[in-house]
């Protein structure tokens, strides 16, 4: 009996292994594309997340009282403000996360300030009415 392959519809070889479901070329096409799905994230995005991220938890324990890093100071120290993030929005801020580490911006007479926020301090927004979780 002719087997064809779950991919591309073609025969597969006779004397392939009786589990045999894709030819090996389609298999790793295959593969890819479930990773694809699976990690919508890119390979820039991780090294961005993963450059950005010791850099927000050096500069989050430098401001615990949380009054604000100049954005310059930030910027000097190397984080970046142009990568992927996701958008959490507050009534009184928006905060976006990088990964554990998140910030939002507040206007100052001085200039710009980051506040960064660790991912146990936003859960606090995200409780159901009554506290519980």
């Amino acid at each position: 009996m002719e087997r064809d392959c779950r991919r591309c519809h073609r025969p597969l070889d006779p004397d392939a292994h009786g589990n045999q479901k894709m030819h090996p070329h389609c298999a790793y096409e295959h593969k890819k594309e479930i990773q694809k799905e699976k990690y919508p994230v890119g390979n820039n995005a991780k090294k961005f997340i993963q450059k950005n991220e010791p850099i927000a938890a050096r500069l989050y324990k430098l401001d615990k009282d949380k009054k604000g890093i100049s954005v310059y100071k930030a910027m000097e120290e190397g984080f970046k403000f142009d990568g992927p993030t996701e958008k959490i929005s507050h009534p009184n801020k928006t905060i976006y996360m990088i990964e554990n580490y998140g910030y939002s911006i507040k206007e100052s007479p001085n200039g710009p300030l980051i506040i960064f926020y660790h991912v146990s301090e936003l859960q606090l927004f995200n409780k159901p009415p009554g506290g519980a979780l």
